[in-house]
């Protein structure tokens, strides 16, 4: 079925579809359970007057061993025959099954004239639909539907913030599943710490001579506390290893891929006859999409986990990830980095690296600065990184809001090492961070 016609975009209607996709981001950043989010988001979705959305919508979620889809939530009022049909769906089948095969977003007018909309139920009205896929660094999580009317809207612009809003919720189920994951550990260790107490209570009156006894299991129970500690710490490690096990796979596998198929299209130019001017062409044409396919895998291995970080250490990471943004953004950085020679752990170096990275990152969105200075010293047995800029500077207002600047998750990073850090603003003289985290002299 071909998509009619792209519309012109209008000022009113791009502006309404920013509102949509802030009031959705507003809502997903709550720490609400997922279904409440999920159900509120889609709320604020089905209000999108612009792309004529009814008041109906739902999400399943992939199962992408099993190659099924299976019903999360829905939005509206929905038939119990609806309910029980849906409750899965095979990869391929239906609208929905076939977002989750091309992970592409999908436009249906009619149901009744859409060949693809396979499922048909009795009480069924003519509808049309936008199937939204729910992905998160190119990874299917799920996929939304949405009912509209026959004829609905098809703007370029429009497509974008659905695609956009997929990536928000995609990244918010992600984002719960994980706390999930947390969660059950740290009920797991408090089962664990209840039961030692009660085990220690138990040795305590029947056999109080037994001092090592009592030993062993207070340290039982500081041990609990400290895998709790460390849990939010391994889950930041083992994404680390993820990033670069994908990072050399797409650099390796993909790059060297392409690089065998640019050179078998240069071998086919150069054995083509004179007469194939139109074939060599094509052939030609062909090269530059590779080309700048290679450029895409190196861009997006680099970004995963920078080779440098682990090659040369944190001031080269540093010192490449400020000539990035200079050359994209054309931000001026003044760095100074560790004068002595100093061996740091490489989950510290990453520590220090994402820090960096997180608050360039405010820095490019709401800072509105020219010169970032950047500075790598260690005194004392203490290092400290400052990063400062000559942007807007930051508000009470925004370090109260930490959520929205990502300032959580750098005191996080920095408080799991016994680190502190500080950000200091004021209003048109920029901002300043500073981290301090305490090292062993080598």
């Amino acid at each position: 079925m071909a998509f009619p016609p792209l519309k012109h975009d209008s000022p009113s209607r791009v502006t309404e579809e920013y509102q949509v996709l802030h009031k959705v981001a507003q809502i997903l950043q709550s720490k609400r359970d997922l279904e409440v989010l999920l159900y509120d988001a889609m709320q604020a979705i089905t209000g999108f007057s612009e792309l004529k959305v009814e008041n109906k919508a739902g999400i399943f979620l992939a199962d992408e061993k099993n190659r099924v889809l299976r019903l999360l939530i829905t939005y509206g009022d929905f038939s119990q025959e609806f309910l029980e049909k849906e409750k899965e769906i095979p990869f391929g089948d239906c609208l929905c099954g076939r977002v989750a095969v091309s992970g592409e977003l999908l436009m249906s007018e009619s149901c009744f004239s859409d060949a693809r909309h396979e499922r048909i139920f009795s009480d069924m009205k003519a509808h049309g639909h936008y199937i939204v896929p729910l992905k998160s660094q190119s990874h299917l999580i799920g996929v939304m539907f949405l009912y509209t009317d026959t004829s609905p809207s098809w703007y370029q612009h429009s497509q974008e913030v659905l695609i956009s809003i997929g990536g928000l919720i995609a990244d918010t189920i992600q984002r719960k599943q994980v706390e999930k994951e947390l969660n059950q550990h740290r009920q797991s260790l408090e089962s664990l710490v209840s039961e030692r107490t009660q085990e220690l209570s138990t040795t305590n009156k029947a056999l109080l001579n037994e001092i090592e006894g009592h030993e062993q299991t207070h340290k039982a129970l500081l041990s609990s506390q400290e895998q709790l500690r460390n849990l939010g710490h391994q889950i930041q490690t083992v994404r680390e290893e993820e990033k670069s096990r994908i990072s050399r796979e797409v650099h390796d596998e993909l790059g060297q891929a392409l690089t065998r198929l640019k050179i078998d299209l240069i071998h086919l130019t150069k054995n083509s006859s004179d007469e194939s001017i139109h074939l060599r062409e094509q052939v030609q044409s062909m090269v530059k999409i590779v080309d700048n396919t290679i450029k895409s895998v190196q861009r997006i291995a680099t970004e995963l986990r920078p080779p440098i970080l682990d090659a040369f250490g944190i001031c080269d990471a540093i010192e490449w990830q400020a000539s990035e943004y200079a050359k994209k953004l054309g931000l001026r950085f003044d760095l100074q980095c560790l004068q002595e020679q100093v061996r740091l752990e490489k989950d510290l170096q990453t520590c220090l690296f994402r820090v960096f990275q997180e608050t360039l990152t405010n820095i490019v969105r709401h800072a509105n600065a020219s010169r970032v200075g950047v500075s790598l010293s260690k005194e004392l047995g203490m290092l400290t990184m400052e990063i400062r800029d000559n942007g807007n500077g930051i508000k009470n207002e925004d370090l109260a809001g930490a959520e929205s600047l990502g300032l959580i998750g750098i005191r996080e990073r920095v408080h799991f090492w016994n680190g502190e850090v500080c950000f200091r603003g004021s209003p048109g003289k920029g901002t300043v961070v500073t981290v301090k985290i305490p090292i062993k002299d080598s």
